[in-house]
């Protein structure tokens, strides 16, 4: 009866260390699929942002929190935060509270450091500068997000099913080791 229960254990063991492999496999691909995704929804966030500022005429806070009305999660996180803060003056300056805003992003999405190295640039022209301005600043960071959604996607092809597949080989060989 001892080695019976020594097999059951050793088999749940087995299956316990390949699923958390299998596991880890899963949420690195995860972070390689949603990528693309947030990259679209922050390029749809910018066109509306683009048209509060040059047609609607909003202020910076309002136009911040009416696309953080319109945006998904995470991308809503960004305008959430930098609205909030430049509207009860925790910031002061726009800059401030739009790093405050990337921040928050940062830490709720699967954006790599280059894509809110985009974002870090054009909040340097949002309310430091003229509607002319801020319409070719909106123009150029569109043009830099569509450019790394492009790369994120390619990426997402070659890294997703690697990481999957790698994930469960990386358990396999720990199931070895250990046997």
């Amino acid at each position: 009866m001892g080695e019976g229960l020594l097999m059951v254990m050793k088999a749940a063991g087995t299956v316990l260390v390949l699923a958390a492999g299998t596991g880890a496999g899963w949420v690195v691909a995860q972070g390689y699929a949603r990528r693309p995704v947030e990259l679209r929804a922050l390029r749809q966030a910018l066109a509306t942002l683009r048209a509060e500022i040059l047609y609607r005429s909003s202020s910076l806070t309002e136009a911040w929190a009416e696309v953080a009305r319109r945006s998904p999660a995470p991308v809503t996180a960004l305008f959430q935060e930098a609205s909030e803060r430049l509207g009860t003056d925790r910031a002061g300056t726009a800059m401030v509270a739009w790093e405050a805003g990337l921040k928050r992003l940062a830490e709720e999405s699967s954006l790599f450091p280059e894509d809110l190295e985009i974002l870090r640039h054009l909040g340097q022209a949002l309310g430091a500068s003229g509607r002319e301005e801020q319409e070719r600043v909106l123009a150029l960071a569109d043009q830099e997000l569509a450019s790394a959604e492009e790369i994120a996607r390619a990426e997402r092809e070659k890294n997703a099913r690697l990481w999957q597949y790698l994930g469960f080989a990386l358990g396999a060989a720990v199931v070895l080791l250990l046997v």
